[in-house]
């Protein structure tokens, strides 16, 4: 009995401790009894934002990919196309004429090349063509000074003919055996041709695309791609006032009657 007692005294002592406790515990204590439970936190990537100073480099160079990628395609894509489309493309150098050609752009005229065989052989029976150039009949000119005198001028669209004709003629006497030389110091006339007509060439500075075509072979029925010029327009100066010129002052005019000479030396 005396046990049973002590024991249940004891377990009131305990509780009345334990409520009192209770009681002398703040609401909200400056130093918590237990360790506060940290948040948990998840583990968040991190991606470049405005605010990273790298983010402006970022796009940069994802622009520059993205765009060259874009071109690359492009450029493919119209490759195949063009490689699909028919050999005949007209096309010109970008603004042409030149601006320094702007004060002739009235007197521009456009044109083809043609193939023209009879231009195309050394056979003899051909030389007719050629003649006047040889000799230089045509494209020298005398100029009146408005006193009486006359000044021998030579026009260059002449000039480079008669340089042609001379260049001709040298290979029909090489085939015939004849020894031509090999340079200026053995021959002052096709040498100067070829530098004169190498010169002509770079001054006009034609730039237009040409295109490949087919053209007849060396062998009857037989074809060759070739890149002969002639399926281009072709923007050049007219010759009709040169010839005009040349009609009025030249070798066969009023000028060519009274006698002055119009042959130039030919260098040999």
């Amino acid at each position: 009995m005396n046990t049973e007692k002590g024991a249940a005294d004891t377990e009131i002592e305990i509780s009345r401790g334990s409520l009192s406790d209770l009681e002398d515990a703040p609401l909200t204590p400056e130093t918590p009894n237990f360790a506060p439970r940290r948040a948990r936190q998840r583990s968040k990537r991190r991606w470049l934002s405005n605010e990273s100073p790298l983010w402006k480099w970022y796009s940069f160079v994802m622009s520059i990919c993205t765009f060259t990628l874009i071109g690359v395609i492009l450029y493919v894509k119209r490759d195949t196309s063009l490689a699909c489309e028919p050999a005949e493309v007209t096309m010109t150098i970008p603004r042409y004429p030149h601006p320094a050609e702007t004060w002739n752009q009235g007197k521009l005229i456009t044109r083809k090349y043609y193939r023209d065989t009879r231009y195309m052989t050394l056979d003899k029976s051909m030389d007719y063509l050629w003649q006047d150039h040889v000799h230089m009949a045509t494209g020298n000119i005398r100029l009146p000074d408005g006193k009486g005198n006359t000044t021998l001028k030579s026009i260059s669209m002449y000039h480079q003919l008669h340089c042609l004709a001379k260049m001709r003629l040298t290979l029909q006497q090489a085939r015939e055996g004849v020894d031509i030389g090999v340079g200026w110091r053995d021959d002052a006339h096709w040498p100067h041709c070829f530098d004169y007509l190498r010169s002509s060439i770079l001054c006009f500075a034609d730039g237009t695309l040409e295109s490949v075509s087919l053209q007849p072979g060396p062998t009857t029925g037989t074809a060759v791609r070739v890149i002969d010029g002639g399926l281009e327009t072709r923007y050049c100066r007219d010759s009709k006032p040169l010839e005009e010129l040349v009609r009025h002052y030249g070798p066969n005019s009023h000028y060519g009657e009274s006698g002055n000479p119009f042959e130039v030396p030919d260098g040999s």
